[in-house]
């Protein structure tokens, strides 16, 4: 590799470009392999062969070097092994030797086709502009995170919360080692949790190491610590809800599942998504060139009116969690969700009333005004359909759907809250 291509910005661009390639193939993948999609496994690969040409592109029109695509498509290759485990292991979860040389093979040929596409890209002219490395790494990670309450979201919502009924591994088998073609039903929606899970673990950890040797503020670099914190928590609350105790055992006696769990596991995971919402605010160009925050009348009563809604929001969502797994405290939740509309709302209207040329802030407030709406829209949908009660039997495509989507966006809305409350800080003080 030529000098020009080692610097500490190609480090940089190597990691955000593999991670944002494996993401992006991670959720075609997931999403051909859906029961409800079934996509054919033709098209499923040369989407996400045509991703890794697109991240090569855009590596090349940026940098303007062929190696920062090969660099990222290795980077996401090395990613990739995390699931390529499944497609090399026999019925049995047992590694086929014969077929290990696809491994390397693959960390190779994604190199070869990420750097093939960023060749013909930088001969087709100068970069269109330049890009903070750093700052993407954590945007993709924040991508990564909500993707992984959606799959949360689905595996409660298609009572698959128990459906692999060992952990760490999977039936006995790693779990980086399950045959795809056993990831069928449940077992697909929970398996596949699993290995977000560990793609979203990676994320942060390479966020934080990241972080650490490029950013002098103590204030971002314990974020980031307690980002890493908090994952590997949230992982080890997983399984536990699982298993109910630390154990390699796959026999049903062993096995002691927590609701309990289940439900702190659920909300840890959208408040690390807020973590994590801040955390690339703070990385952000934006943020680290504004100027000093400048004094406004009334800063400090909304300050305490934020931080009133990121608690109610909290609140709310260890509610919606108690409704969805155990089907009470629906009248307080939907009581709740009345409270919060209207704090959001007013919330909304004074960021983008008050505070006139604060671009992000004004944004934010117009936004969240727009969410909170959805929201209703669709709490007053899942309750429609569900009739309050918790997911029992064979829910619905459509039930799947909503109690999903109101999920997925209160998780939204606690990050917006949070993002709204972190920019109101940085931009302005109480006068």
């Amino acid at each position: 590799m030529p000098a020009a291509c080692s610097s500490s910005s190609d480090r940089g661009s190597a990691l955000a470009l593999g991670f944002a390639t494996a993401v992006t193939m991670w959720v075609i993948a997931y999403v051909g392999r859906l029961p409800v999609v079934t996509a054919p496994s033709a098209v499923i690969a040369i989407a996400m062969l045509a991703a890794v040409v697109g991240w090569g592109w855009f590596a090349a029109r940026r940098t303007a070097r062929w190696c920062a695509g090969a660099a990222g498509g290795a980077v996401a290759g090395v990613i990739n092994l995390l699931i390529l485990g499944s497609l090399v292991a026999g019925p049995d979860g047992a590694p086929r030797w014969a077929m290990l040389w696809w491994l390397p093979a693959s960390v190779v040929a994604m190199a070869a086709l990420a750097g093939a596409a960023a060749a013909l890209a930088a001969a087709a002219g100068a970069p269109a502009a330049s890009t903070d490395w750093t700052a993407m790494l954590t945007k993709v990670a924040v991508v990564a995170s909500f993707l992984l309450v959606v799959a949360g979201g689905l595996v409660t919502s298609n009572e698959a919360g128990l459906a692999v009924v060992d952990w760490p591994n999977t039936f006995g088998s790693n779990m980086f080692l399950y045959p795809l073609s056993r990831m069928t039903g449940g077992i697909f929606y929970e398996h596949a949790h699993r290995l977000f899970g560990t793609l979203v673990g990676l994320a942060t950890l390479a966020v934080a190491v990241r972080l650490w040797r490029t950013d002098a503020r103590s204030s971002v670099r314990a974020v980031a610590a307690l980002a890493v914190v908090l994952v590997v928590v949230q992982g080890l609350l997983g399984g536990l809800r699982v298993t109910g105790r630390l154990t390699l055992s796959t026999a049903a006696e062993d096995m002691a599942p927590s609701i309990g769990l289940a439900v702190l596991h659920g909300v840890l995971g959208q408040v690390f998504l807020a973590l994590m919402v801040a955390l690339s605010a703070a990385t952000s160009r934006r943020w680290r060139s504004a100027p000093a925050a400048e004094p406004a009348v009334s800063a400090a009563g909304d300050r305490t009116l934020q931080a009133a809604l990121v608690g109610a929001l909290l609140v709310q969502l260890v509610l919606g969690a108690i409704q969805r797994h155990l089907a009470l405290g629906l009248l307080i939740h939907i009581t709740l969700a009345a409270i919060v509309a209207v704090v959001a709302i007013v919330v909304g209207a004074r960021a983008w009333g008050l505070y006139n040329g604060s671009w992000p802030v004004q944004r934010l407030g117009q936004l969240l005004m727009s969410v909170v709406g959805v929201q209703v829209a669709l709490g007053i949908a899942a309750l429609a359909v569900t009739q309050g009660r918790a997911v029992v039997g064979h829910p619905t495509t459509l039930e799947v759907t909503l109690a999903t989507a109101h999920q997925a966006v209160g998780a939204g809305l606690l990050a917006l809250a949070v993002l709204l409350a972190a920019w109101t800080r940085r931009l302005h003080r109480a006068a």
